[in-house]
């Protein structure tokens, strides 16, 4: 049985958060759209899968290859682990814009119409869901929620995020040992959209760039976890150096 914080095995991600994940919780990752902030969901699916997890990828925001391309650069190979079982995409983009991919760890709507699309993503998430032993821990992953806002716009957006916080609640996952991490560019929806969701979710990581006369930085700032003891963290990290080039 999977304790009620799930350790990510990345020492600095845990003690940020106050020990780490939390079982059956929610993790929002919020950054600026120069942020590297998007890399750290990456980081912990790759160091989770190594501890047989399995990941689940909604893809909301580009076509599979270019998430493939993405999960390359930080050193996931999708198809690899998909065909191992590791991992799954529910392919949304996909789904809504006729793509369709005949992969066995391709997830996705064929017949797309709006005003279905929700009950059939419901059923389809269970059917997954229903495949995983449930001694494993499931990491699910939002690959956008300004993907899913932009896409399918805010009432789907908001039904989805309220589905999938009832299935908690009404025993559909019962059993099930998992965490979501949610990914958005909170400079790409309004800023009711970013309240809303800082509010909702139990722990919140918030990236924000700098430009400075030494390079490149970030702020990160932990405003938000939902466990006992935890206090708000703030950190400064160094991404690039500032070079000089000649190009002109």
């Amino acid at each position: 049985m999977v304790s009620e914080v799930i350790k990510t095995g990345i020492r600095e991600i845990d003690e940020a958060l106050g020990g780490g994940l939390i079982n059956r919780g929610t993790l929002l990752i919020s950054y600026d759209k120069r942020s590297l902030g998007w890399v750290i969901a990456g980081r912990v699916l790759k160091n989770l899968m190594k501890y047989d997890a399995v990941g689940v990828i909604f893809n909301v925001t580009l076509p599979l290859s270019k998430l493939m391309l993405r999960a390359k650069y930080l050193g996931i190979d999708i198809d690899e682990e998909g065909e191992k079982g590791n991992l799954y995409i529910v392919d949304l983009f996909g789904s809504k814009h006729g793509i369709l991919y005949d992969k066995q760890y391709v997830y996705q709507i064929t017949d797309w119409h709006d005003e279905t699309a929700l009950p059939k993503l419901i059923r389809l998430s269970q059917e997954i869901f229903s495949r995983i032993p449930k001694n494993k821990l499931i990491v699910v992953i939002v690959v956008t929620l300004e993907g899913l806002y932009h896409e399918f716009g805010e009432e789907f957006m908001n039904n989805a995020i309220k589905a999938a916080f009832a299935g908690f609640e009404k025993g559909q996952l019962d059993g099930l040992n998992m965490v979501m991490i949610s990914l958005l560019n909170r400079e790409a929806v309004p800023d009711t959209i970013n309240a809303w969701l800082y509010t909702i979710n139990d722990q919140v990581i918030e990236f924000t760039s700098h430009l400075t006369p030494e390079g490149f930085e970030e702020t990160i700032l932990i405003p938000k976890s939902s466990i006992p003891g935890f206090k708000v963290k703030c950190y400064t990290t160094k991404i690039a150096e500032k070079e000089d080039i000649n190009i002109f």
